[in-house]
């Protein structure tokens, strides 16, 4: 009886948190979910799909660079009647519910003290930098989801249900995010060595070899498709270059941000450098702890001769964070240049927590004292990290992110560009920006005059940017020449190019 008393309390717990997150995600996203140039691209590609256009992207052209997967989501959404914004806002809260109930099903399969579960999965639940995920229209909700999901299917025995689950899982991961095989990879080999006393060592590497090649099945169409399209397997990308210490001395001051409960989130220059001291100092010791910490349980699982059975959850949750660590690094080197900061990192942010929960739950300690005053320090540190959260979900809410915000939606110049006609034509040197704005048709950029003629539409209108609105790297190329101004101030200006049966060639001579 109190065993069922104690399972009913835990599952409780386990909803309320999940609740708490979810209900935290729908305030941070209250005045609009946060928009950045990726933004642009996912929702104008869901709203073409949903119009029946096909997948192309904020300036017309198909998308290659991204994945449909959330497109997709926005383009169903759109079929219900609901706007893209709302249907991430439901999304997202979504996601931040699924995952604090997989992260506590996960420390309930790892057979954790239920202090380490409850505070564990409360960190995952009020997470700042969980939370600025939530709060933009980004792929990574979704995509930290089906990780979760993916895990715990993982654990199950092999059956046709684990089977299927996990060919549309994969499928899902690579669909939402191009990464998705890494993570679908590090699955599949924890599952071969969990279902080893199943199945031997053999059929089990067999079995989960034969999922994932099947899931790998439609991402290699895809993979022609873009290459059909644009010569390259998934968009143009350029490599960072230098040595894989930089982009692995990034990530561990990342892990700092996340103890401190202030991500980082930076252009594709970011660096170590660039990190406060304090995120650094704590990234290395949080390192240096988990290393000491690992090694201890290894060596006492040998020694005691354990069943790594119970140990399932801390293998998936390692070689998850062990192989994209090892990727991203490499990607950022020889790949694409993007730094290992908060949002690029933030898919093992669970597994992570897994991890840290479960080595410090192992941990015996004969001093009741010493093991009071560390949960006393880790409830603190909820604590903190929830403050954090809260605080960022109300600022959020109030002000919206990046191109959501109201500072850039009410500037003079976008209050005049949303008074043009429904059926003119937009064409910017900075396109991504202004379909934040306008979230009609394509933004045609001053290099796709041969899209920017043959548009469907009564007249065209040339929206010139001074600078870019979140750097202010200033533009200085490609402005039409003989064009009217019809509005003008210091951000930029709105230029006439007349009709749209006219020769717009006629501005570029």
């Amino acid at each position: 009886m109190q065993k069922k008393i104690d399972y009913i309390k835990q599952n409780s717990s386990a909803a309320s948190l999940a609740v708490g997150a979810a209900l935290l995600t729908a305030v941070a996203n209250r005045s609009g979910v946060g928009w950045s140039w990726d933004t642009s691209d996912y929702v104008a590609v869901g709203k073409n799909i949903a119009t029946g256009n096909g997948l192309l992207d904020a300036t017309g052209l198909p998308m290659t660079v991204r994945p449909p997967g959330l497109s997709i989501l926005i383009a169903i959404g759109d079929w219900f009647g609901l706007s893209a914004n709302l249907t991430v806002q439901l999304l997202n809260a979504i996601c931040a519910a699924i995952v604090v109930v997989a992260t506590h099903q996960l420390l309930r399969v790892a057979q954790t003290k239920i202090s380490t579960r409850i505070i564990a999965t409360a960190f995952v639940a009020f997470s700042p930098a969980l939370f600025w995920q939530y709060s933009m229209i980004w792929s990574e909700p979704p995509f930290i989801a089906l990780v979760a999901v993916a895990m715990i299917i993982s654990l199950r025995p092999m059956n046709t249900s684990k089977f299927v689950s996990l060919v549309i899982l994969f499928i899902a991961l690579f669909f939402v995010r191009y990464v998705g095989p890494v993570f679908a990879i590090a699955i599949a080999i924890a599952s071969t060595w969990f279902d080893r006393r199943q199945l031997d060592l053999f059929k089990s590497a067999l079995t989960n070899f034969l999922i994932l090649a099947i899931s790998l099945i439609p991402v290699w169409f895809w993979l022609q498709r873009n290459k059909n399209l644009d010569g390259t397997l998934t968009g143009a990308r350029t490599p960072g270059y230098g040595s894989l210490l930089d982009p692995l001395k990034t990530f561990t001051a990342t892990l700092g941000s996340w103890l401190t409960g202030s991500p980082v989130e930076g252009g594709i220059y970011l660096s170590w450098n660039d990190y406060p001291e304090t995120t650094k100092i704590l990234g290395v010791l949080f390192v240096l702890i988990i290393v000491v910490l690992l090694t201890v349980y290894t060596v006492r699982q040998f020694s005691e001769r354990s069943d790594f059975a119970q140990s399932s959850v801390l293998v998936l949750s390692a070689s998850i964070s062990v192989i994209y660590i090892a990727f991203s690094a490499y990607r950022f080197v020889h790949l694409e240049l993007g730094p290992l900061d908060n949002r690029m990192m933030i898919p093992i942010y669970v597994p992570l927590v897994l991890v840290v929960a479960i080595l410090i739950d192992n941990i015996q300690v004969s001093s009741k004292l010493l093991s009071t005053t560390s949960k006393v320090i880790f409830v603190l540190l909820v604590a903190f990290q929830a403050v954090l959260s809260i605080n960022d979900a109300r600022r959020f809410g109030r002000d919206g992110r990046y191109w959501s915000a109201q500072a850039f939606q009410d500037q003079p110049i976008h209050q005049f560009v949303k008074s043009l006609p429904k059926s003119s034509s937009l064409m910017s040197n900075q396109p991504q920006q202004l379909f934040a704005v306008w979230q009609q048709s394509s933004v045609f950029n001053q290099y796709q005059l041969e899209l920017a003629q043959n548009a469907d539409c009564d007249h065209r209108y040339f929206i010139w940017y001074n600078s870019t609105y979140n750097d202010g790297t200033p533009n200085v190329e490609g402005q039409p020449e003989g064009a009217e101004t019809i509005y003008a101030d210091g951000s930029g200006a709105v230029l006439d190019l007349g009709s749209c049966n006219t020769d717009i060639t006629t501005f570029w001579p």
